[in-house]
């Protein structure tokens, strides 16, 4: 045999090799589906302060604070309620460009009338028993944010929005009453508004 031919024989024979151990595979994707995620606590269930019967003044502001935890932008608001002898109404409202919750007497509900006169930004304190109204400093946010508080006139609340990860919402309510809803036709008791913090709006 001379030196040509064993050269080709040697070629297709090593084509058979390759041919005969080559790579067999086939791939597999291991998928998990993560579901959007919002949890949203607020940090004390209760607070509670004392309303001086001389002015109206609390002996110190509020401080709602609530911890917010999410994998995604997340739309939030939010709205504060009172009870009324109706029942629940709105309780954040603005006036002369400041926006102030209003506390309601949890034994001797106040009528929704009487919210109605506090709305209205010229409130007469004999029309508006048993609901007082304290202003709203601001609400601060931290950590996670994209959009910052704005508070929504026609609807009474706050709205903001947050990235992923841990944010913080702290709501602080002054200690000054709002002098136009606080007299002595206020009966004496507990005053409350409950403040929510939502992800879905009203």
């Amino acid at each position: 045999m001379n030196k040509t031919k064993f050269f080709t024989s040697m070629l297709v024979l090593c084509a058979s090799c390759i041919c005969a151990h080559a790579e067999t595979f086939d791939t597999q994707i291991l998928r998990a589906t993560l579901a959007p995620f919002v949890d949203i606590k607020a940090e004390t269930d209760i607070q509670t302060k004392t309303i001086d019967p001389a002015t109206g003044n609390l002996d110190t502001g509020f401080s709602s604070v609530f911890t917010i935890r999410a994998n995604d932008n997340v739309d939030l608001y939010l709205t504060a309620k009172a009870d009324t002898e109706n029942g629940p109404e709105k309780a954040f409202f603005k006036k002369a460009g400041t926006v102030y919750v209003i506390l309601t007497n949890t034994t001797k509900k106040p009528t929704s009338s009487a919210l109605a006169d506090i709305r209205t930004g010229t409130a007469i304190p004999s029309n508006n028993a048993n609901a007082i109204a304290y202003p709203v400093s601001g609400v601060e946010i931290t950590g996670a944010t994209t959009v910052e508080p704005q508070y929504n006139d026609g609807k009474n609340q706050y709205e903001f929005k947050v990235s992923p990860g841990i944010t913080t919402a702290t709501t602080t309510i002054s200690s000054s009453v709002d002098s136009t809803t606080y007299s002595f036709d206020d009966n004496a008791g507990v005053y409350e508004a409950h403040v929510t913090l939502t992800d879905t709006t009203t």
